[in-house]
């Protein structure tokens, strides 16, 4: 599954870059016990991007298409988790630790 994640994951990246040009994508879960467990975070510099990718319907439905690409289970694919969240919440909620923002 490693493969396959690193290939989404750019392709996630290429794409939230079209609308955000500083988004980053990080990933994490126990594709290992169940490809359905997966979960995609989005991150941007501020409230304002963050907001705008997570509210764009077309946007959702792009990601999805980029893991079917990328060779992830079909099956699995409307059980993936795709989270969005600003480094500025992060700084502001969280002091900066985006291990208490994930858990």
């Amino acid at each position: 599954m490693r493969p396959i994640i690193r290939r989404a994951k750019r392709g996630i990246k290429e794409l939230a870059r079209q609308r955000c040009p500083n988004a980053k994508v990080f990933t994490f879960g126990a594709t290992h016990l169940d490809p359905r467990l997966l979960a995609i975070w989005v991150t941007t510099k501020t409230d304002k991007e963050r907001d705008d990718l997570a509210n764009d319907v077309d946007l959702h439905e792009h990601l999805r298409a980029v893991l079917l690409q990328a060779g992830y289970p079909p099956e699995a694919v409307p059980h993936i988790g795709f989270a969005f969240e600003s480094q500025q919440t992060v700084d502001r909620d969280f002091a900066g630790n985006w291990y208490h923002r994930i858990k």
